[in-house]
């Protein structure tokens, strides 16, 4: 009762606040990428400035501000408990997440890197988190210990029921977990793609939607035939080639069409499928990687649009809405990538999710303005551990600029997610209220990665974009 009076209360509080009232809310989610990952994207785009401790990318511009964040779930059940308590030993702990005391002889056992791979949120949770502002556990996609789903509670839902236009857009299949719950879907398991892929073709609040899952292309873009889950099942798909889903969506999926929408605007608004020509995802898994690789070594799909075209695209169709509108755009390759410690597609991932906070702002400032558009960039969760290239005998060890063009010096330390701190950049309308949600310090990550060392909480990404999306109409 007393965690929810104070949801309550700060809600309220943010809500009151005329400073908050946004037109439009854009959150850019690099899926898998914590801090070393965007750094390393920076270094080999020749954008790092070791002095500053700073990138030249948009979100380092004058006028942001920055934060880490912390991405923990309530719980580690793959299903609802019914027990709404959280864990505390899943809490991020900073004395114990930079804790460099050997664990034994052998390379890389060290107290801070085994805290870090253990209690880490998948996708699904920190994606509630993120869409609702309650922590859950593994697996649920907007659904709640209770078994209950959190209907009329996402920020896809608020921002509709408030006025604006709706849309996501990822680099992965777009029934997956983080497009799944910013796009207000609820199902108690992730992996049900085909009854997320058609809650979201007719829930009334989505007008874009954007991602791969395209079941007639292989990952590299060739014809093929593949499972159609990721797009609501074979009749789905149908239907929507056909121009005859019950909802009226309008499918797009050559890169010319994707491109024509990021290049001239639509007259009007209107419900728009973009399910580019290749499966899994955009490029992460095109061909066969090779340690050897560097970025962007083999060729790229030449006929699958990039993800700031995407982001562009989706800008134009959702700002024919004159109330404005909420947009999420995940770079979700980069966790795969990291995932499979593949270095060189997790910087070209990275970079185009770069390119597509790039774009954003640049819509920004010559559509828009800061006083009535806020834009987020963060992450759901590290994925691989990144540090140094000698970061196994040398705890923490800083990654290595090796100069534009080149692979940063860095090593992984895992396969999979981490509860490690995340980015977290923000600028225009509600912005400065991330000060007021902070939960603490960590000097330590503000010393490895320049900035103050205050962090807030994923659930404090939703109170902040709920608030800003206030009712234009209201009195």
């Amino acid at each position: 009762m007393r965690r929810f009076f104070v949801l309550v209360v700060t809600a309220l509080l943010l809500a009151a606040s005329p400073a908050l009232a946004a037109k439009n809310v854009i959150l850019f989610i690099a899926d898998g990428a914590g801090f070393n990952c965007w750094r390393a994207a920076s270094m080999h785009e020749g954008k790092w400035d070791a002095a500053r401790q700073r990138s030249a990318q948009a979100y380092d511009a004058p006028g942001w501000v920055h934060y880490g964040c912390t991405t923990y779930p309530l719980n580690l059940s793959r299903r609802p408990t019914g027990k709404s308590e959280q864990d505390p030993a899943l809490v991020y702990d900073p004395a114990k997440a930079w804790d460099a005391s050997p664990l034994s002889q052998l390379a890389g056992l060290f107290s801070g890197y085994k805290y870090l791979k253990q209690g880490a949120t998948d996708s699904a949770a920190a994606g509630t988190a993120l869409a609702t502002g309650e922590k859950t556990y593994n697996n649920a996609i907007n659904w709640s210990v209770e078994n209950q789903p959190f209907a009329g509670r996402t920020i896809a839902e608020i921002a509709k029921a408030r006025g604006r236009a709706v849309g996501v857009v990822s680099s992965v299949p777009w029934s997956h977990a983080t497009p799944a719950t910013l796009g207000g879907a609820h199902n108690p398991e992730r992996d049900q793609y085909a009854e997320i892929a058609k809650e979201m073709l007719n829930a009334p609040y989505l007008d874009v939607i954007m991602g791969t899952g395209n079941p007639d292309f292989d990952d590299n873009g060739q014809p093929a035939e593949k499972k159609a889950d990721y797009v609501g099942g074979p009749e789905t798909w149908r239907q929507l080639k056909e121009g005859k889903h019950p909802k009226g969506w309008r499918l797009i999926q050559s890169k010319e069409e994707f491109e024509s929408l990021a290049a001239n605007p639509p007259p009007a608004l209107f419900k728009l499928l973009g399910v580019p020509q290749v499966y899994s995802t955009l490029q992460q898994a095109r061909g066969k990687y090779r340690l050897d690789d560097s970025p962007f070594s083999q060729p790229l799909n030449a006929n699958v649009p990039s993800l700031a075209t995407l982001t562009k695209a989706a800008i134009h169709v959702l700002a024919r809405d004159p109330d404005g509108f909420f947009l999420m755009v995940e770079g979700g390759a980069v966790d795969w990538a990291n995932h499979a410690n593949q270095a060189a597609r997790a910087i070209e991932e990275q970079i185009d999710f770069h390119h597509s906070v790039q774009a954003a702002v640049d819509w920004v400032e010559k559509h828009s303005n800061w006083d009535e558009t806020l834009v987020i960039c963060t992450a759901d969760h590290e994925t691989g551990l990144i540090w140094g290239k000698q970061s196994d005998k040398v705890a923490f060890e800083p990654i290595g600029d090796r100069g534009k063009g080149n692979v940063p010096d860095l090593r992984y330390h895992s396969l999979s997610h981490t509860n490690s701190l995340v980015p977290l950049a923000a600028r225009g309308a509600g912005a400065e209220e991330f000060a007021k949600l902070a939960r603490g310090v960590d000097a330590t990550a503000g010393k490895h990665w320049g900035f103050s060392g205050q962090f807030v909480d994923n659930t404090d990404v939703f109170k902040v974009m709920s608030a800003a999306l206030a009712d234009r109409h209201s009195k």
